[in-house]
This record gives C-alpha cells, structure tokens and sequence, in this order.
C-alpha cells in the first residue's frame, strides 16, 4: 500500500441501527396487534390482514440477524490483546448473561410468589424465548470467533456460515420427529425448552441459524471496513439474496421429506426477504446518508426497550399489564391506533434513555 496514501476512516454502520430500530417498533406493532386484535378480525381472507401477518413473520428473523449483525462487527473491531481478553469478549458475554437472567425473571410474576414458595412453577417459567435465544447465541458467537482465532485459517464469516448450516440441519432433523418428543429425552424443562420442549418458543434451532447468518454478514462487513464504501461494495448483499432464493427454488424440485423442504423453504425464504431488506437500507446509507439520530437511538436501546416492554403489555415479572384488559378487544382501528400510541410512546423512552445515558458518559 502506499504509505502517503490517506487512510479510509473507519466507519460506524448507521443502517445497522436502523434495521434494528425498523426491527423493534415493528415487534412493538406486532406484539400489541397480536394482542389485542379480536379473533373475529383476524380473518385469513383479508388482504390487509395477510400483509400485517406476513410482515410480522418477517420482523423476528430481521430482529436476530441485525443482532448477530452489529454483535459481530462490533466483536471484530478490537484485534490487540488475547482474544479473552478484549473488551468486547467481556462485555459479550456479560451481556449474555443479562439476557438470560432477565429473560428468565420477565417470566416470573410477583402474583404467583405464593406458589413458587411451595415449589409450583407454571411451564411458562421455564418457556425459551427472544431473550434467552440471543443470550445463547452471543455465547455461540463468541466462542466461534475464539475457535477461527485459534485456528488462524478462513474467514470467520465461512465459520458462521458452517456453524448456521449446522443449526439449520439440526433444525430439519428435530422436525422429523414425532410430534410431542421432547429432546434430550428426560432432561428438565429448562434444558429442552432450548431445542424442543413443551415451551420452546424461540428454540435454538432455528433462531440460531439467523443470528449466525448475522454474525457471517457482519463479519464480512468488518472485513470491507477498511475500504471506501461504494454502491458497488453493497453487491454482496444481492447476491447473497439471489443465492438464497436459489436454494429456495431448488428445494421444491428436490425430492425430500415434506418436513426438510418447510424447514429449508422457511427458513431461507424469511433469510431472503431479510438480507435483500439489509441491503437495501446499507444502499441508502452510502447513497444519501441516514441523518436521523432520533431513530437511530432507538435501535441503541433494544435491550431496555424490549424488558420494558413485556412488563407494560404482558405483565411480565409484575404479573398486572395491558393484557388484563386489552387482549383480543380491540376492533382493527383500534389496535391500529393503540399500536402507533404504543410504539411512540416506547420511542419516546428509548430517546430519552440514551441521550441521559450519553451525558452521563461525557461526565465520567
């Protein structure tokens, strides 16, 4: 390289935080439409019903790629000390384990304290969801990037890709068997709720798969970091999307169990929609900048937003929230505007909270 040549400034990922900002208000929509909207509305014959529910399937898988996403990238940054050593390594996996304490208590409720004295713990307690998932997955994340450390050959983002397919395979074999087997076999609820449980709501295959997707995309773009961002850089990310449409289409002309082609269909159907979506946002991004810090502060706070959340709408470890009273009554209009009242309200916080916790960083 030529060494009079000016060094690119490394730069920070605003669509990154967009997607996650995008990604949180569309839960927050989800969650209380889904809650409130009265089963007679619920009618798969409604076009405006189809679309709200398919672009509610579409906001998870956004939601724990943009997270393995900005993880990663973030992870990859600091390259001078040992590995266990770095900054980021500590603060991943304190943040993992954040994830799944709080994930764990959202799902007690001070109501029932009585029957957890006596040993009574309803399944719920033990349930694997949102949380608990991406907790896990920042762990796997982590040990991944020590593992192609160690070994010191490929790029990282061929590790994630192996380890997603890995996932994604386990997936498709736990689909395959009969339905209410639990796995492993005999083991507490707290351990098979994370594969396949009676309360595996976010059960680490498949989830995972779109984390490590995250993790692969944002350790490629760590890799591009260190060059001038142009439109042309952004063609990874079509051809990402192709690919995966490919082996979507391929899937259907393939003979296999009807059990692998739903795993795989789904799986890289929702992949698709979500990397061509990432794309597209990193495209306006070098086209026309993102100058809006009022959004991108809400994609800094998901964590707090996401806690806050569950105690307001479900009555998370209070056990009193709006579903005592809201859940399916409300006529479409209505969740519609209790939605966009709900999601500015929880923007408003989510503002409010970084800005104090920017100052409050400037005085230390």
């Amino acid at each position: 390289m030529n060494a009079d040549a000016p060094a690119i400034p490394k730069q920070r990922l605003k669509f990154i935080d967009l997607a996650r900002s995008i990604a949180i208000m569309l839960m927050l929509e989800g969650h209380f439409v889904g809650l409130t909207l009265t089963l007679e509305a619920r009618d798969p014959s409604n076009l405006i019903y189809v679309i709200w529910n398919s672009i509610r399937g579409f906001t998870a898988p956004l939601f724990f790629t943009s997270a393995g996403m900005i993880f990663v990238f973030l992870l990859t940054g600091e390259n001078g000390l040992s590995f266990f050593k770095q900054v980021r390594v500590r603060k991943g996996f304190i943040r993992a384990v954040e994830l799944l304490l709080w994930g764990y208590a959202l799902q007690l409720s001070l109501r029932n304290f009585p029957d957890y004295l006596k040993g009574e713990f309803g399944s719920w307690v033990f349930a694997f969801h949102v949380l608990q998932c991406i907790g896990v997955g920042l762990i796997v994340l982590i040990l991944i990037a020590a593992l192609h450390r160690a070994i010191g050959k490929f790029s990282l983002a061929s590790f994630y890709t192996i380890a997603m397919l890995i996932f994604l395979s386990l997936y498709i074999w736990l689909k395959s068997l009969p339905e209410g087997t639990y796995v492993p076999e005999g083991w507490p609820q707290l351990v098979q709720n994370a594969l396949i449980g009676p309360r595996s709501e976010f059960p680490i295959a498949p989830w995972l798969g779109y984390v490590l997707l995250g993790g692969a995309m944002g350790a490629y773009l760590r890799a591009q970091n260190n060059q001038l961002p142009t439109l042309r850089s952004c063609s990874w990310f079509f051809i990402l999307a192709g690919i995966l449409k490919l082996i979507w289409f391929a899937a259907f002309s393939i003979p296999m169990p009807e059990y692998a082609l739903d795993g795989i269909a789904w799986f890289t159907e929702r992949a698709f929609e979500v990397v061509l979506f990432l794309g597209i946002l990193r495209i306006i991004e070098i086209r026309f900048g993102i100058d809006a810090p009022w959004i991108l502060r809400i994609g800094q706070e998901t964590f707090a937003i996401y806690i806050f959340h569950v105690i307001v709408l479900y009555g998370g470890l209070f056990g009193f929230g709006l579903s005592i009273h809201l859940k399916e009554k409300l006529e479409p209009w209505q969740a519609a505007s209790g939605a966009l009242l709900f999601i500015a309200f929880f923007a408003a916080y989510a503002i409010a909270l970084n800005i104090w916790k920017t100052r409050k960083q400037k005085k230390v």
